[in-house]
């Protein structure tokens, strides 16, 4: 059992904040939660560990937000998009359970900083079809598995897409849900020891919760294009500082 005195929360603060940065730009936009909590929680604990507390704590997430966002969601986009993820994520599973720990966390920072710089230069046209979402979902299953993080496909493949804002965040945060139920899934039926995560959850747990909320509140306030143009520095910043200490380290 987690030790759930105030203390113990204290000291997990630092993690705790990085859940919450994340979750606060995903209730805005739909997408960030993993993609910015994956590699700062990599300060702090290990690389594979990351992926499952990860998983876990999107889990219920995108859950509470896809449950809300109901109305909005195009099922049968969500549909394909699935159906591409459980043809992908066994695939990643294998990479997951081979490739060491410091490979993982050089594969995580890369995997970022590629999407990052194709999301930033290229404007990559992709017409939403059952052909297309289909890829699309099994390339994003394979990184579930992988990295933890199936976002940057489907912002690369709704970049462009004749969606609203709103039914982006729909169909993604209800894929998201949908997919990291099955990767849970994939992670327990291939032997992953859940134990460590499922006690470092509850602390990380709060920081989420308090992040959907202001990121709620505080829509239509912020200035989101400013926001994530600050995360993206960041988020480059960090990516080549933890791709420079890896790669020492080999």
């Amino acid at each position: 059992m987690p030790d759930l005195t105030p203390a113990a929360f204290a000291a997990h603060f630092a993690p705790a904040a990085c859940v919450f940065a994340a979750a606060f730009l995903q209730s805005a936009t739909g997408f960030g939660l993993v993609m910015i909590a994956s590699p700062l929680l990599m300060y702090f604990y290990d690389p594979k560990l990351v992926i499952v507390i990860v998983a876990l704590v999107a889990c219920c997430g995108n859950v509470t937000q896809s449950f809300f966002l109901r109305r909005r969601t195009r099922f049968a986009l969500v549909g394909w998009l699935t159906l591409g993820a459980l043809l992908g994520q066994p695939i990643g599973l294998r990479i997951y359970q081979l490739i060491p720990s410091l490979w993982l966390k050089l594969v995580v920072s890369v995997v970022i900083l590629l999407s990052l710089t194709i999301m930033q230069v290229f404007h990559i046209r992709a017409e939403l079809r059952p052909r297309n979402s289909l890829i699309a979902g099994m390339i994003a299953g394979t990184m579930a598995t992988t990295t933890g993080m199936s976002g940057p496909p489907l912002i690369l493949y709704f970049s462009h897409a004749k969606l609203t804002p709103e039914e982006i965040r729909a169909v993604a945060c209800t894929f998201f849900a949908v997919s990291n139920i099955l990767a849970l899934t994939a992670f327990y039926l291939g032997g992953v020891d859940f134990s460590e995560a499922l006690r470092e959850a509850p602390y990380i747990l709060p920081g989420l919760a308090l992040g959907v909320a202001a990121g709620y509140a505080a829509a239509g306030r912020v200035p989101a294009d400013a926001f994530r143009r600050v995360l993206y520095v960041i988020l480059v910043a960090m990516c080549l500082h933890t791709i420079w200490t890896a790669a020492s380290a080999l």
